[in-house]
């Protein structure tokens, strides 16, 4: 008998009408991830949610109608962005306001933490291994960290075996949400595992893809499962899900997670319909268990300016632009941008008689933005740069409205080439889908470039009066260089802010089933919140033991091979992809996933020589150390690129939150052809 699961982003606010079409399916479980580290230290360390309230309102009250109709467990992670204590705190007085208004009664409800209390890892600092590239761990730092650790599915499966119907839940793997009760089932880990990382994006997974969508998979008495988009425009194809198995993953094919490794080479895709597509037979490894703890640290006071400058940036003095980002210039990538290429700045500003009216639509506008899709767009991860987060700042106004600005970036010419288009794309969604929040704000595009360069001045001090000084003085010097008549936000404090601090994986198994992810039961009507039970997660065994080595540094690598004799062309690797996009793959590296079109232009991309990690290296202008690797992924005829960032995301300086908007390097490469 089918098991079906239906998957949605809490905050992403996916149509009515593909709402409508998934309850004409019997579903056995609906997940929805609701949160990301993607988006910053500072919602972390802040207790900020990244949603507007009224987007996680909307979401979770379709939600909660879905599982109530269908009489079937919800399961939602990562809530309120993070998972932290505050968070969790701000999305469950607001779910409570929503039961009641649905009047449940008598209904059985989980709520698992993340938190990691820093005595927890006080006096054994050095026992927690490095994700990546982060700086040396220190006791202080800990100490002032407000941390969260990744949990896997034993604690959902726990809390459905007590009985939730509902289960809200910190920190997540992403994957955990949807591979839960499947495995709680029966059904085998491997296909769980890669099932749900195929879902826990929403459609993004499909063509067109959208995390402003659900998706339904179907697991099969045959050993498959079976992937369809409630929405009838959309389609689940061979390729739009083997490709969406390299996504934020830094190898395509080994994903590695608390219970042990899933293992892709095995997998086989095949067809089912015209708008259906599904897989079989990926393997999952045992390993002792291990979580990822994740941790934020305050910094200093923020203070921030962006002004139009009246002077090519380049004849600027050389330490009036050094670590600083111009729009037009070195904002999207830190390198200033080469001779036949663009790079533009936007500002979205948004004015309303209230701030909190104006800081929604600028984040609705802001999301729009990021992800809308485009004639001719290949860069499917995301359409800005962003550089700071939050993406949202508030100056002080002269009159009584309240004004919310967000400032982007973009190198890719097929997005510059149609900003208008899309600008007025993003005004109609979001008349659409909050026609009061859009009627109460008034909302503007401003457009930067190489001939109207913008500039960001960004001062961190440990007090705030520290950083007025310090800022007013970069001001000063740079005064002579703003454009008289130009935009200008100036001195706009931005609050405390917060840098990555922890990114360390824990193996101390005694330690993590006593201490991590403690859940509790409660009996729910309304706004009513019974204590029932409080128990801690029940680990078993997942998987088999691996055949041999699982090294990502070995397994699927490009290999360095010269070719036999001279080129007889080149193409333009941009006329060979469909898709090629940059995505951070964890806080500290960013991947590149190029897409070809045939599997001839694969083939030829192979046999060019010039995907090799020391060749991409120096395609990249970095150093060969600094690459994780080069890889093929045959299913869907890609290769993917994976390195270390020069900078932690989020940490100021850096140019890209979402490493985005990092690709333009390789798509403006030629490819020979032998």
């Amino acid at each position: 008998m089918a098991y079906r699961i239906l998957a949605s982003k809490l905050g992403y606010s996916c149509p009515q009408s593909s709402w409508d079409e998934a309850m004409k399916w019997k579903l056995d479980c609906i997940g929805a991830d609701a949160g990301s580290m993607d988006f910053g230290p500072y919602y972390l360390g802040s207790g900020a949610c990244y949603f507007p309230p009224q987007s996680l309102r909307h979401d979770f009250s379709m939600l909660l109608t879905a599982a109530l109709r269908q009489d079937c467990p919800l399961l939602i992670g990562t809530l309120g962005t993070t998972g932290a204590r505050r968070q969790m705190e701000v999305m469950l007085a607001f779910i409570k306001e929503i039961l009641a208004e649905h009047g449940v009664r008598d209904l059985p409800v989980a709520v698992i933490s993340s938190d990691v209390d820093a005595k927890l890892l006080l006096g054994h600092v050095d026992a927690l291994r490095p994700l990546g590239r982060m700086p040396r761990l220190t006791e202080e730092a800990v100490a002032k960290s407000v941390m969260v650790s990744q949990m896997g599915v034993a604690p959902y499966i726990t809390a459905l075996e007590e009985g939730a119907r509902i289960v809200l839940a910190g920190r997540s793997c992403d994957v955990a949400i949807f591979a839960a009760d499947p495995i709680r089932r029966g059904i085998d880990p491997g296909l769980a595992f890669q099932a749900a990382h195929i879902l826990e994006c929403g459609a993004i997974a499909c063509d067109p893809g959208s995390a402003s969508d659900y998706l339904i998979a179907e697991f099969r008495d045959d050993g498959g499962v079976v992937f369809t988009p409630p929405n009838q425009d959309r389609k689940a194809t061979i390729y739009s899900i083997s490709a969406h198995a390299l996504y934020e993953e830094n190898h395509p094919s080994l994903q590695f997670y608390p219970e042990g490794v899933l293992d892709m080479r095995t997998t086989r895709y095949f067809q089912d319909g015209e708008r259906s597509a599904g897989f079989r037979e990926p393997a999952f490894y045992t390993s002792p268990l291990s979580v990822k703890i994740e941790g934020s640290m305050p910094v200093g006071k923020r203070r921030l300016s962006l002004f139009a400058l009246a002077a090519d940036p380049a004849s600027l003095p050389a330490h009036l632009r050094e670590g600083r980002l111009i729009y037009g210039y070195n904002a999207v990538e830190t390198t200033p941008v080469p001779a036949g290429e663009r790079e533009i700045g936007i500002v979205i500003r948004v004015t309303a008689k209230e701030t909190e009216q104006a800081a929604a639509l600028a984040s609705i506008l802001k999301g729009f933005l990021l992800h809308l899709g485009y004639p001719g767009r290949i860069t499917t991860a995301g359409n800005l740069a962003f550089p700071l987060s939050p993406g949202e700042f508030s100056p002080e106004t002269d009159d009584d409205t309240h004004t919310t600005l967000v400032v982007a970036g973009s190198r890719e010419p097929l997005f510059i080439d149609q900003t208008d288009t899309l600008f007025a794309m993003v005004r109609n969604l979001a008349q659409m889908d909050y026609p009061e929040l859009a009627a109460a704000c008034q909302a503007e595009f401003l457009v930067f470039d190489a001939k109207t360069p913008l500039m960001l001045v960004d001062t961190i001090a440990a007090t705030d009066e520290e950083a007025i000084r310090l800022h007013g003085q970069a001001l000063e010097e740079l005064a002579p260089y703003r454009a008289k008549d130009g935009f200008s936000a100036l001195n706009v404090p931005l609050g405390e802010t917060s840098v990555w601090s922890v990114y360390h994986l824990w193996d101390d198994q005694a330690a993590i089933e006593a201490a991590l992810f403690p859940i509790r039961l409660y009996s729910v009507s309304g706004r009513d919140w019974t204590l029932n039970k409080e128990l801690q997660p029940r680990y078993a065994p997942l998987g088999t033991p691996a055949p041999g080595p699982l090294d990502e540094r070995a397994i699927d690598v490009i290999e360095d091979r010269p070719p036999a004799g001279q080129p007889r062309a080149t193409r333009p690797l941009r006329e060979m992809v469909k898709v090629l996009r940059s995505k951070d793959a964890g806080i500290n590296t960013i991947t590149y996933d190029i897409f070809f079109k045939t599997p001839e232009d694969y083939a030829q991309a192979l046999a060019s020589g010039v995907f090799h990690k020391k060749t991409v290296a120096a395609r990249l202008g970095i150093a060969e150390e600094d690459m994780l690797g080069t890889y093929r992924a045959d299913a869907c005829y890609a290769i993917k690129i994976a390195r270390f960032r020069a900078m932690i995301s989020g940490t100021p300086g850096s140019p890209d939150v979402f490493g985005a908007q990092q690709h333009m390097r390789i798509e403006t490469m030629q490819v020979p052809v032998y």
